[in-house]
């Protein structure tokens, strides 16, 4: 902020903008030329909704959330750098400048913004705008740096194949002799585990109390990195000091991980724990949703058979949470949080706090998200191993570790192996790009609200500037080869560099998507489709 109040042009806060690195949103007003300016980074990894002047309400806002239920806000697009000058008694009319990012295009298109000839209908998407109270330009004559590289569209060489995966060797096999035969995949594997052991420590280090991290020299060898930590306890901190109260204990970690045991959240883990002293714990927030078996037929006199908890929670993402954290560093102490969400109270906390949080979006999907990640970051369950197992815990960690941002940049999803058969290469390509570009536009700014309301932070270290280059850089063919069965082909650097970290389970398991790894998908209405509109979230809004 004192930079930006030492600037006395436009010019001038633009650049300071432009350099910040990592997840922001901003709202400044520079009394000196009765100017307001706002925006978010490139990627969208802080929330910024806005309000627009209407005939019914002339009012506009700007809030990382709905401030007033009765008007209509949506989220305001990371595209650039916005200013405003608040109307007047001469013209009564607010304007709007966009100072966009360098090539930037419209989320989830190929379409550059300033080819766009209805800026104004496009931007306002969503609300009634009058125009006569709001005017939206582009200036076209800056563009400002952003920190979105440019994606390596090459095609594979005509000649270029893996080894064919045949069924005479396990698919970790395969990835160790792919290691092993590839000089190439092997170093792009380790500067990947490097280049995310950096940006995991910047995220971990980067907190109030804690020591500064050691600057990286330069060493593509992950191993050889050292983060310049006194080897201290945890209970040198004093918040540190875990006591019971009653029958409910606080963890004293410092750095909680959302951790369902599939290949992202597992990698991260197994990075972290290179980062921190070996005396501190981490909390792993393992969330499921309720689950109520079918009872068998019973005679009409018979009891009802009772549900054991172990059907009750036993979720996918529970079982594979499990399965990873037998891989992970046995001499870490890793704080195994198992969330258990009753029907009933998923039905009081959508109610009371997550509905307003997902909004404005609206989906099916959006709902089961948001509400997986709401009770993760709360971080209230049951201690699931260790000597307080079963006892109540409570994850107090103020930054929390997120894996979003991999499936987009390493081809994960299931989407792209459908673009691969039909367009080959060139249409794989062509979907990652647009799966890059629309990545601010489809659920950061949601998780942010939803894990800020209980004060804790979103960091997202597969988002982190320094991977999103590098996996950039990187033909499309060294990150993944969607000729190769689901569990091997998607994100085939990634599971090579969770070979190299010894997560051998967890480096073939195929992608799961939250909402069906917790169950909350099954807990609901499961007939419903993702991209259907939630009655569960409009209800509060209608």
């Amino acid at each position: 902020m004192n930079k930006l109040g030492e600037c006395n042009s436009d010019a001038q806060i633009l650049n300071t903008l432009s350099r910040i690195s990592g997840p922001w949103s901003v709202i400044y007003w520079q009394e000196c030329k009765h100017t307001l300016w706002f925006g978010r980074d490139v990627f969208g990894r802080r929330s910024l909704l806005w309000h627009l002047p209407t005939q019914n309400n002339s009012m506009f806002a700007l809030s990382s959330v709905q401030l007033n239920k009765e008007d209509v806000y949506t989220e305001v697009p990371s595209i650039g750098i916005w200013k405003m000058t608040p109307s007047t008694a001469d013209d009564g009319c607010y304007g709007f400048t966009l100072f966009p990012w360098q090539h930037i295009v419209w989320p989830g298109t190929l379409v550059r913004v300033k080819d766009n000839p209805n800026f104004q209908e496009k931007v306002s998407q969503g609300q009634s705008v009058d125009s006569d109270l709001v005017h939206f330009i582009i200036e076209g004559e800056t563009e400002v740096s952003s920190q979105m590289p440019s994606l390596n569209k090459a095609l594979p060489p005509r000649d270029y194949s893996l080894p064919d995966y045949t069924t005479e060797v396990t698919p970790i096999q395969y990835l160790q002799h792919l290691l092993e035969g590839s000089e190439l995949l092997q170093t792009l594997s380790r500067q990947l585990a490097d280049v995310l052991l950096k940006a995991v420590s910047t995220r971990v280090f980067n907190q109030h109390h804690r020591p500064t991290e050691k600057k990286y020299a330069g060493k593509s060898d992950s191993a050889s990195y050292i983060p310049n930590v006194p080897q201290q306890s945890a209970s040198n901190y004093p918040e540190c000091n875990s006591e019971p109260h009653g029958r409910n204990m606080t963890s004293c970690a410092k750095v909680a991980i959302l951790f369902s045991g599939g290949i992202d959240s597992t990698v991260i883990a197994a990075l972290v724990d290179k980062c921190l002293p070996s005396e501190e714990s981490i909390d792993l927030i393992n969330v499921a949703f309720e689950q109520k078996p079918k009872q068998p037929a019973q005679p009409k006199k018979g009891k009802p058979t009772p549900v054991s908890d172990s059907d009750r929670w036993s979720v996918p993402d529970r079982l594979t949470g499990y399965t990873a954290l037998s891989e992970l560093n046995p001499s870490r102490a890793w704080n195994f949080i198992e969330v258990n969400v009753t029907e009933e109270e998923l039905k009081e906390a959508r109610q009371a706090h997550i509905q307003g949080l997902v909004y404005p979006l609206q989906t099916v999907l959006d709902d089961s998200i948001g509400c997986a990640v709401w009770f993760a970051a709360r971080g209230k369950g049951v201690h699931g191993v260790g000597p307080h197992k079963g006892n109540p815990v409570h994850s107090t960690a103020r930054v929390i570790l997120c894996g979003m941002g991999a499936d987009e940049q390493l081809v994960g999803y299931s989407r792209h192996r459908n673009k691969f058969k039909e367009g080959g290469w060139a249409g794989l390509i062509e979907e990652i790009e647009l799966e890059v570009t629309r990545i601010s536009a489809r659920n950061l700014g949601r998780d942010d609200r939803i894990i800020t309301d209980h004060g804790k932070e979103s960091r997202f270290p597969f988002l982190d500037e320094r991977v999103v280059t590098f996996l950039s850089s990187l033909p499309i063919h060294h990150k993944a080869d969607l000729a190769l069965p689901r569990g091997i082909g998607e994100k085939l650097l990634l599971r090579l560099c969770a070979t190299e970290l010894g997560l051998h389970q967890t480096a073939t398991l195929a992608k799961r998507a939250i909402q069906f790894g917790s169950r909350i998908a099954k807990l609901e209405n499961n007939r419903e489709k993702a991209s259907d509109i939630c009655n569960r979230l409009t209800s509060l809004h209608t």
